[in-house]
């Protein structure tokens, strides 16, 4: 991965993906709510995690980390695990 702003921008388009289509016009910033403002419920947000394997080639069941969704209520925290997930897997450098 080559900068956070890159992270952050394929984070922000997976989470664009997952949204329903009556959520699509709110806006998405850090601090947008996952569930109240775009809609995303449980299996959006699984969903969310299966495509960002794909993306990101990562195999997040091999990482052996304990993943609450429920825990992930804003982009921000989903940007988060996102650089975490990519830190434990190495392929984000602490830079």
């Amino acid at each position: 991965m080559d900068s956070e702003s890159e992270l952050e921008q394929k984070v922000l388009s997976l989470i664009g993906e997952a949204v329903p289509k009556k959520f699509k016009k709110n806006p998405v910033t850090r601090e947008t709510h996952l569930q109240k403002e775009l809609g995303l419920d449980s299996i959006g947000l699984l969903s969310m995690v299966f495509r960002f394997e794909e993306i990101f080639k990562v195999d997040i069941g091999a990482l052996n980390l304990q993943i609450n969704v429920a825990q992930l209520r804003t982009v921000n925290d989903v940007i988060a695990l996102s650089r975490d997930i990519l830190k434990q897997a190495g392929a984000l450098s602490d830079a």
